[in-house]
């Protein structure tokens, strides 16, 4: 019977905490911006952002030195690139120079005097290439898609060479590419930016801008001194208090996550091959796990400001540790260990598999539970919380 009551009271407890955070956000503009208005629109901005797949019509320069029939005809396959776009035909390196300098081009393209009548001699034209390699995603691309080009055109060359002396076209082309290259691209293999990079920038998006909603339920109680207010509201549980607070924000963000992934995925038609369940199950335990972060980091001292800050700097620099744009196996040990305590690199890595590389759920395991010790370590700092909560040095401070 007394089970029972209990149960009752933390049912009736909770239901009120949920309905006293009801009413503390709901005249809160700002805050209903910031988890209902900016989620979707920061989503869609990144999408648009990453529509093309990749680079394209990057500017590059072509210094000519030989203006022979094969010269122009390199120029021609060039400008073909789906990547590159000559805006510039200069006639001096300098002014090469000088457009990298300026940012006005990303590579530069050297064809050499004498470059047609060395290849019609077998000799071996050197044809100089510069690229702009500070963002290493588009110098990567310019150049791999700059020599590429070349070799096709010098395969083509060689084989109507070889056709000349009397053999068939096709065993020409043969004997000119005499090593073939069998591509099996994986995880990625549309070779699409926006499948890729989309869903990872949604992730460091919503992380930060849950975070920071939960920094402020909780520091707000603190701000104003309402922390045993809150805590009576949930007949003196810390945890009631805690799920009760999180909640209507959970439902929020929840739904946000919902429309996302809907716009995403069927209006926008990106790929999907994995298991929908584990999508659902790990978006919902990792809005859950964010949230609960702002609990930890109020456990600090209970000072708003403070509590803040370092939770604004603990979530800030989450894509560049998640592993998606440097290998977390390469990083020093240290960033390791703060890449393995953000729910972002989790959550992404159950996004990526269930997503694009179709992997079973169990491969996924390791990662719900990561995300669950991060949970339990956050549940673990409530006691010190309820302490800093009851202690009224606490309240009020900006």
């Amino acid at each position: 019977m007394q089970l029972w009551i209990g149960k009752r009271l933390n049912k009736m407890s909770y239901k009120a905490v949920v309905k006293r955070e009801i009413n503390q956000f709901i005249n809160q503009p700002l805050i209903i911006v910031l988890m209902v208005v900016l989620p979707i629109v920061l989503c869609l901005i990144t999408t648009s952002i990453f529509k093309e797949g990749s680079p394209r019509n990057l500017p590059i320069a072509i210094l000519n030195q030989d203006n022979s029939e094969l010269s122009r005809l390199l120029e021609r396959n060039i400008q073909t690139l789906p990547s590159c776009n000559i805006e510039y035909r200069i006639t001096d390196l300098e002014q090469g120079k000088d457009l990298f300098t300026r940012g006005k081009i990303y590579a530069l393209v050297v064809i050499p005097k004498d470059f047609q009548s060395d290849i019609y001699r077998m000799k071996n034209p050197k044809l100089v290439m510069y690229y702009n390699n500070q963002m290493i995603l588009i110098g990567g691309i310019i150049s791999k898609d700059l020599t590429t080009v070349v070799q096709t055109m010098m395969v083509g060359i060689d084989a109507k060479t070889r056709a000349k002396k009397g053999l068939p076209m096709q065993v020409a082309v043969e004997k000119a590419n005499l090593i073939v290259v069998d591509d099996h691209v994986r995880s990625n293999p549309y070779l699409n930016y926006q499948y890729f990079l989309s869903l990872i920038a949604f992730g460091h998006i919503l992380q930060i801008l849950i975070l920071m909603v939960a920094m402020w339920a909780f520091g707000i109680e603190f701000k104003k001194g309402t922390t045993k207010k809150w805590l009576a509201s949930a007949n003196g549980s810390i945890i009631v208090a805690t799920l009760g607070k999180i909640t209507p924000y959970f439902i929020v963000f929840s739904c946000d996550f919902a429309i996302i992934y809907f716009m995403y995925f069927v209006l926008f038609n990106s790929p999907f091959s994995g298991n929908f369940l584990m999508v659902v199950f790990s978006t919902l335990l990792f809005i859950f796990t964010v949230l609960s972060l702002g609990a930890l980091f109020m456990s600090i001292n209970g000072n708003f400001r403070y509590c803040l800050s370092n939770a604004a700097f603990y979530s800030a620099m989450g894509f560049a540790f998640a592993g998606v744009t440097y290998p977390v196996m390469a990083m020093p040990m240290f960033a390791k260990i703060y890449s393995a305590s953000l729910p972002l690199t989790h959550y992404i890595k159950i996004l990526l598999n269930q997503t694009m590389r179709d992997l079973p759920v169990v491969y996924d395991l390791q990662n719900i539970f990561a995300l669950l010790c991060i949970l339990g370590l956050c549940f673990l700092t409530l006691p010190r919380l309820k302490k800093l909560a009851n202690d009224e040095s606490t309240w009020y401070q900006k």
